[in-house]
Order: structure tokens, then sequence, then C-alpha cells
């Protein structure tokens, strides 16, 4: 006797799969979640440039000049 017949497999995949709100959640998730990550790693390597190109043009007014 098998735990999870084919009828049960198959009810759970018809309320799950096929159901349509199911799906555009599902789709929703897979599309954001990763957009999310992204989003953070750009504005972290912005941040990083923004501050880079700050220090280069304050080096640039001020330039270490030798005693």
């Amino acid at each position: 006797m098998e735990v999870f017949n084919q009828e049960f497999i198959q009810e759970i995949i018809r309320l799950t799969w096929r159901n349509p709100a199911f799906m555009a959640i599902a789709i929703a998730l897979v599309w954001l979640i990763p957009q999310l990550f992204i989003r953070k790693i750009m504005k972290q390597k912005y941040e990083q440039r923004k501050i880079e190109i700050q220090k280069n043009k304050i080096q640039k007014l001020y330039p270490n000049t030798p005693k």
C-alpha cells in the first residue's frame, strides 16, 4: 500500500498547480524574490561607487603635497 495513492497526488496537483491564483502567486514570487536580492546588491554597489567618486573629487581638490 502506497502512502500517497495516485488519486491523492492528482487531487493535490489539481488544487495547486492548476489553480490560476496559486500559479499567479508562484510566478510572482519566482519573479520578485530574485529581483529584491538583485536590487539590494545593485544599491550596495551604487553606494560604494558614489563614495569612491566623492573621494576622487576630494582628492583632486586637495591633493597630497609633500612637505
